[in-house]
C-alpha cells in the first residue's frame, strides 16, 4: 500500500504532464473581437497554441485578412497564427470617423493587438508578418514598439510611398516613349502622348488628391502600355477568380459570398480616406526605419511595380542597425506583388527559413 502511495502522485504528475503536452500540441481555432479604441477588431487565432506566435498585417490599406488561406498549410503546425482585421475594415466593426483612420492611430490599434495577444497567449515570442501595406504598418509600429516584436517579414512592402507613386509614374513615361517610337499606328501614338501629358500633371500635382490619380496609373494606363503593375504572370490571375467561386475557399475563412462583398465596400472607403491624406501619399519613413534593430526578412517581386522594383533595395540599405546576420533581402524572380499566387514555392520557403532562425 505504501508503495502504491509513494508512486501515485509520480503517476499522477506524469499523466498530467503528458496531457499537457498533449494540449499544448493540438492546433486550436478561435474567433472573437478585440476592444480597441472607439471599435473592436476581428481576430482568428488558429495554429499551435504551444508554439511562437505570428500577426498577420493585411494589405489595403483597409482590406481584410484572409492570410489563413494562404498559410494554413505552411505555419499553423509550427506557430500560433493570428489573423486580424484592421479598423473598419473585413469583419471588423464598421467606422466612419475620418479623424481616426490615420497612421498613428493604426499603430495604436496594434500595439492593443500586441498587449491582448500577450495576455491571452503568455511568455511567447512576437513575429509579424506584413504584406503591402501591411509590411509599412510592421516598420511604422517597430519604429514605436520593437523592443515587443522578436522578428519581422517585410512582403511586397515599401517604406517611401512618394517614391513607389513616382517610379510608377516613370516606368509608365519611359514606356509610352518607346512605344511613341517603335509605333505606326496614328491613334495609339496620340492615346501614348495624351498619356505622357497626363502623367506630367499627376507627378506634379503633390499627390494632393491622389485616390482618382492611383486608380488611373496603377489600372487605366497600364492596360494602353501592356503591362500589369500587380502580376508579372498575369495569366495566374485565374487562380484567385477560381478561388472565389469555391465553396471550399469560404468555409475555410468562415465567409460567404455576400459578406465578402459587404467587406469589399468597406475597404474602398477606409482604402479612399487614406489616399485622401497628402500626408499619407507622401509617406517616407526611410530615415525613420535606420532606428529598428529587430531581425527583418525584405521580399518582393523583382517586377513589383505596385511598390516600385527598388523599394526592397532601398529598405534593406536603410536598415543600418541590424547586423546582416539578422537581415535579409530576398527579390522572387518572375513575379510581381502577388507572391502567393505567382510564386508560392520560392516565397514559402524563404518565410519558413527566416522564422525558423529567428524562433
Amino acid at each position: 500500500m505504501k508503495q502504491f502511495l509513494l508512486f501515485s502522485p509520480i503517476i499522477t504528475f506524469l499523466f498530467s504532464t503528458f496531457c499537457d503536452a498533449q494540449t499544448q500540441t493540438e492546433k486550436i481555432d478561435t474567433e472573437f473581437f478585440i476592444p480597441i479604441e472607439k471599435t473592436n477588431l476581428y481576430t482568428r487565432v488558429v495554429g499551435n497554441p504551444g508554439k511562437p506566435v505570428i500577426i498577420t498585417l493585411h494589405g489595403g490599406p483597409g482590406a481584410f485578412n484572409v492570410d489563413h488561406e494562404f498559410y494554413r498549410n505552411v505555419f499553423e503546425k509550427d506557430y500560433l497564427m493570428v489573423y486580424f482585421d484592421q479598423r473598419g475594415s473585413g469583419k471588423s466593426d464598421e467606422f466612419k470617423d475620418q479623424t481616426m483612420i490615420t497612421t498613428d492611430q493604426f499603430v495604436k490599434d496594434l500595439d492593443l493587438v500586441v498587449e491582448y495577444v500577450k495576455a491571452k497567449y503568455p511568455n511567447k515570442r512576437i513575429n509579424l508578418l506584413g504584406s503591402s501595406w501591411g509590411g509599412m504598418y510592421g516598420y511604422l509600429y517597430l519604429i514605436k514598439h520593437q523592443e515587443k516584436i522578436n522578428s519581422f517579414i517585410s512582403n511586397s512592402a515599401t517604406a517611401n510611398l512618394r517614391h513607389s507613386s513616382l517610379a510608377l509614374i516613370d516606368h509608365e513615361k519611359k514606356l509610352a516613349k518607346k512605344l511613341i517610337k517603335y509605333t505606326k499606328d496614328a491613334t495609339k501614338i496620340t492615346r501614348y502622348k495624351k498619356i505622357l501629358q497626363k502623367l506630367d500633371v499627376i507627378e506634379k500635382s503633390g499627390f494632393k488628391s491622389f485616390f482618382a490619380d492611383l486608380h488611373t496609373i496603377r489600372y487605366e494606363f497600364p492596360k494602353d502600355l501592356d503591362f500589369d503593375v500587380y502580376w508579372a504572370q498575369p495569366e495566374k490571375k485565374s487562380k484567385i477568380d477560381d478561388l472565389l467561386k469555391d465553396p471550399d475557399f469560404y468555409a475555410r475563412n468562415n465567409y460567404t459570398p455576400e459578406l465578402l462583398e459587404k467587406v469589399m465596400k468597406k475597404f474602398e472607403y477606409v482604402n479612399e480616406v487614406f489616399h485622401g491624406q497628402k500626408a499619407y501619399n507622401n509617406l517616407d519613413i526611410l530615415d525613420k526605419i535606420a532606428a529598428i534593430k529587430t531581425p527583418i526578412l525584405v521580399i518582393q517581386g523583382e517586377f513589383d511595380y505596385a511598390i516600385g522594383v527598388e523599394s526592397g533595395k532601398m529598405i534593406y540599405k536603410a536598415l543600418k542597425n541590424i547586423p546582416k546576420k539578422n537581415k535579409e533581402l530576398v527579390y522572387i524572380k518572375n513575379a510581381s506583388h502577388n507572391l502567393p499566387t505567382e510564386e508560392p514555392e520560392q516565397l514559402y520557403k524563404s518565410l519558413t527559413t527566416f522564422f525558423k532562425k529567428h524562433n
